[in-house]
């Protein structure tokens, strides 16, 4: 299997809820899911070149496996804020209603790694990724900004990486359960639209991260790779 594979360094706050969390609470995810990681790929495709070609790239980007490398350390904060929300009963010129919801934002320090399956693509669509992922710089929530460094190819992937249900390849010494979710074989562009009432086609897998917890309190948690 060959694996492209891109390299960043993170330059704010990341936070991911799950994707079946709520909006009043939910923990961030410690990576981002390989949904998040496509979706923010045809994000810069769209940007780049256009809607026409961001549909061409999500033809061939949609069925690519997808694996994460989490940087060295990870300090997850936790924290309230105040949010705007339809109220149940709307009013006459009022339709938000502030209220307060949880919210957790992870500090990284350290180089984020993602890798994509890329063994079935030829080389003008591996040129193609390796340009998107050289112009991707957030990932995450809005404002979760991401500094490209390099990338390269390798013919496998070490024990820093995720391991999803059905990897060979399991981490050692410790590691944190996650639910990511990525795309469903039903998935179409329509869908993928937040425009579109159809709900997107998403597949959730366990995927086991490579980190053991260090220390942590009631405001803050932090993790060390294994």
């Amino acid at each position: 299997m060959t694996w492209l594979v891109a390299t960043y360094e993170p330059t704010a706050l990341f936070s991911l809820k799950d994707s079946q969390a709520t909006s009043a609470a939910g923990k961030s995810l410690l990576v981002p899911s390989p949904y998040a990681v496509k979706t923010a790929l045809i994000d810069v495709a769209v940007n780049w070149q256009g809607v026409a070609f961001a549909q061409e790239v999500f033809g061939w980007l949609r069925g690519l496996q997808v694996r994460s490398s989490p940087p060295q350390w990870a300090c997850v904060t936790n924290s309230f804020v105040k949010v705007q929300r339809p109220p149940k009963t709307a009013e006459p010129g009022n339709p938000f209603k502030p209220t307060v919801a949880f919210r957790e934002y992870v500090q990284f320090r350290g180089e984020l790694r993602l890798a994509f399956e890329v063994s079935g693509l030829v080389n003008e669509k591996k040129q193609t990724l390796a340009d998107l992922l050289m112009r991707l710089n957030m990932l995450g929530k809005r404002g979760g900004f991401v500094q490209w460094l390099g990338q390269s190819e390798l013919s496998g992937l070490d024990a820093h990486f995720i391991a999803h249900t059905g990897d060979m390849r399991m981490p050692a010494g410790g590691s944190v359960m996650h639910y990511l979710d990525d795309y469903g074989p039903k998935m179409t562009w329509e869908k993928l639209s937040t425009f579109d009432k159809a709900t997107p086609d998403r597949v959730v897998v366990s995927a086991l991260v490579p980190y053991r917890l260090k220390r942590s309190s009631k405001r803050s948690t932090v993790y060390e790779r294994v």
